[in-house]
């Protein structure tokens, strides 16, 4: 099935040969509309333009919990697009850095991963940053902000955003 063919052409069709919902936008004048939009079983993929949320929220719900054992250098498993990591309680001496690895298979080189302070202990004491992109993990680093040795359990919020190099 070809696409519709109308300079003023506005919705959408179904590729019955390749099981798509097309979705199209024409303006007028002497082009054929132009295809914005594809949905399949992969899900939605934007082919021309941005995609906006006006209102509400853009949910990632692909998530998952880890505790790390051992310390807090310790490397974590969780296969999904967002969760929660709760740190071990191991000390952390002030103005200190220590960083683990998450290995993820969701995570690719170009992919931007965000990771932050969520919840438990000293509010504003830590900086979280995932760092390292790599093909199934990343890294991320744990900052003591504090002017004291900190032994909290805090947990890490991440989100993995799917980049390209092209």
């Amino acid at each position: 099935m070809t696409a519709p063919s109308s300079s003023s052409y506005r919705g959408w069709y179904y590729d019955r040969e390749n099981g798509t919902l097309d979705i199209y936008y024409g303006e007028g004048g002497a082009s054929d509309p132009v295809e914005i939009a594809q949905v399949d079983t992969s899900g939605l993929t934007i082919i021309t333009g941005n995609l906006g949320v006006a209102a509400g929220t853009l949910d990632i719900q692909d998530g998952g919990t880890i505790t790390q054992a051992t310390n807090k250098g310790t490397g974590v498993t969780l296969n999904t697009h967002s969760g929660q990591i709760t740190l071990n309680n191991a000390s952390l001496a002030a103005a200190a850095e220590v960083t683990f690895v998450l290995t993820n298979s969701t995570i690719a080189a170009t992919d931007v991963v965000i990771a932050v302070h969520g919840s438990a202990g000293t509010a504003g004491a830590y900086l979280v940053q995932a760092n390292t992109m790599a093909s199934g993990s990343c890294n991320v680093t744990v900052a003591n902000l504090s002017t004291g040795s900190l032994g909290e359990a805090i947990v890490v919020n991440f989100v993995v955003i799917k980049g390209a190099s092209s």
